[in-house]
């Protein structure tokens, strides 16, 4: 898909890849807790523990879930308490709110481990009716890990995805009532600027 001055994809796009490299500049970083398995339709606890590769925003990536800061929509993305090993009543996971409790992959999103048992390099990926559990290898290849499996997911992340046309309307008219009022407010130094220009 195409960017459009009315489709506010490339800033989700550009905030998902610089919270990304805040949290893990080296794309490589892991975080241990629970295991998790597919079940039906939903992604649940399991017995177990993985290893997590740090992906900020890829959890919670569709553009369902950006919000937007002054007009500019950005893509929603992971607190600490993601990897908490169980629920705890009033806890942030995902700035957003989005993800409701530890380790939930929302519809359009997807999450990458090491299982230690395999030795295997996963993901579990939600773009359909139900998550599917892929394997991507046992090594990263010589690339960091970030870069392995954005290697492997982003083409079928990116024909899945469908733009969030309600957030788009609303940038919209947000940035274009700032910039009226901005006119407006400009406006009225006008005539001070140019009576002491003389």
């Amino acid at each position: 898909m195409k960017a459009t001055p009315d489709n506010n994809e490339w800033t989700i796009d550009a905030s998902h890849e610089t919270l990304e490299m805040l949290v893990d500049p080296a794309g490589s970083r892991l975080q241990t807790s629970r295991a998790i398995e597919v079940a039906g339709n939903t992604v649940r606890d399991s017995t177990g523990q993985f290893e997590y590769v740090v992906e900020a925003c890829d959890p919670c990536e569709a553009d369902d879930f950006a919000y937007s800061i002054d007009g500019i929509a950005v893509s929603d993305f992971i607190t600490p308490h993601f990897y908490d090993p169980v629920a705890t009543a009033g806890t942030r996971y995902s700035f957003g709110g989005n993800i409701t409790r530890p380790r939930e992959i929302l519809k359009g999103g997807y999450i990458s481990f090491i299982n230690q048992q395999s030795d295997q390099i996963e993901q579990i990926l939600f773009l359909d009716d139900a998550p599917e559990l892929r394997v991507l290898g046992s090594a990263a290849n010589g690339l960091t890990l970030r870069e392995f499996i954005d290697s492997e997911t982003s083409a079928k992340v990116a024909e899945k995805r469908k733009p969030n046309e309600k957030l788009s309307k609303w940038c919209k008219e947000h940035r274009q009532y700032i910039h009226g009022a901005s006119l407006k407010r400009a406006g009225l130094y006008e005539p001070k600027a140019a009576h002491a220009a003389r």
